[in-house]
């Protein structure tokens, strides 16, 4: 087969089609790794954001989130919380709330905030950004927005305690909270969805945890899927396929997922249980794939043979249809040799 381009490439892959190698999907986020590739560690700002696509362009055949290194330090968000950042990752230093009762204040404030909230400023200052990010990474697919329910965030501000207790003490308000979120998405996503700037998205919900789903299947069934079957079919009116990507053990709710019209599957975290080859004999017909490759031990504590071996594996279980990256992202833990390990087989490996 003669050698296609990244876009070529990816839209085969997107729909279950031959390709001359395996594409390569993932987020980077590993200082060594940009180095190696541009020759530069990036600085915090614009420059290391620039930095950062180069490596990019240069590795990946699809990627998204796409971001520089920031500035440690801390800062406010407008409801109050305050975030320390730390050059490619952030946490919640201090919430403004201290119990059950602050807590539901704040939701009910967040509330009216979602449902006020200017959408068009929203999509315009994210189209700019994007626009910018396409032509820094040159002919890298990045895959359009990644949109969410609101479970994520929610469960994130509150921290799993308190959004515990508020599902039980107050599940209407925790459904009203869903319900703004998922609206002010759907109106996003008419706002800036274009088949000519990406033919993916991302939509997600970190669901489960090792070994089991973090929320009961029947809680699943009427609090998320009814509103990431809305995210779907809002991008599929544009003709946009959808990643869904959850971390942990998801085997027990996959075929619902199918049923809200997801296209692909990601990150297939194997620490927590997932197979790569019981998601390809069970799904491969209708799904696409994206990951496989552990980062948590294999890529941050194996060797670069073990990659290169695993790698190998997961082609020739995955393909037609897979996308090889890591089961999370390419962060700072992953060895430098390691990461050049799976991408150089990506690279090289023969399908035929």
């Amino acid at each position: 087969m003669k050698e296609m381009t990244k876009k070529e490439r990816v839209i085969a892959t997107l729909n279950l089609q031959e390709t001359d190698r395996v594409p390569i999907y993932d987020l980077l986020y590993n200082d060594a790794v940009i180095e190696y590739f541009t020759g530069k560690i990036p600085p915090p700002g614009e420059e290391g954001l620039k930095i950062t696509c180069e490596a990019i362009s240069r590795m990946l055949d699809m990627t998204r989130s796409v971001t520089g290194p920031s500035e440690p330090g801390i800062f406010i968000r407008d409801d109050g919380f305050v975030i320390r950042r730390d050059r490619w990752t952030s946490w919640i230093e201090e919430r403004p709330f201290k119990d059950e009762d602050g807590a539901k204040r704040w939701l009910v404030e967040s509330i009216e905030r979602l449902r006020n909230a200017d959408v068009k400023e929203i999509a315009d200052r994210y189209l700019e950004y994007f626009t910018k990010i396409l032509n820094y990474i040159g002919d890298t697919i990045a895959l359009l927005a990644q949109t969410g329910t609101g479970l994520d965030e929610l469960r994130h501000d509150l921290g799993i305690e308190l959004f515990s207790y508020l599902s039980v003490d107050e599940p209407e308000l925790i459904s009203e909270y869903l319900d703004a979120y998922t609206d002010l998405q759907v109106s996003f996503i008419d706002k800036i969805a274009d088949k000519n700037l990406s033919p993916c998205v991302l939509t997600y919900g970190d669901i489960a945890i090792k070994g089991r789903l973090l929320h009961s299947p029947e809680w699943l069934r009427r609090e998320f899927l009814p509103r990431l079957k809305r995210l779907n079919d809002a991008w599929h009116r544009h003709d946009i396929k959808c990643l869904f990507h959850s971390d942990g053990y998801i085997m027990d709710i996959i075929p619902d997922l199918i049923e809200t019209g997801i296209d692909g599957l990601n990150p297939i975290e194997v620490v927590a249980g997932m197979d790569l080859r019981e998601v390809k004999r069970l799904y491969g017909d209708s799904l696409f794939i994206a990951g496989g490759i552990d980062v948590s031990q294999l890529l941050s504590n194996g060797t670069a043979e073990e990659v290169r071996k695993i790698c190998k594996e997961a082609i020739d279980i995955g393909y037609p249809g897979y996308f090889i990256g890591s089961t999370t992202e390419l962060d700072n833990g992953a060895k430098l040799e390691n990461v050049l390990a799976m991408v150089e087989t990506a690279w090289k490996y023969q399908l035929y």
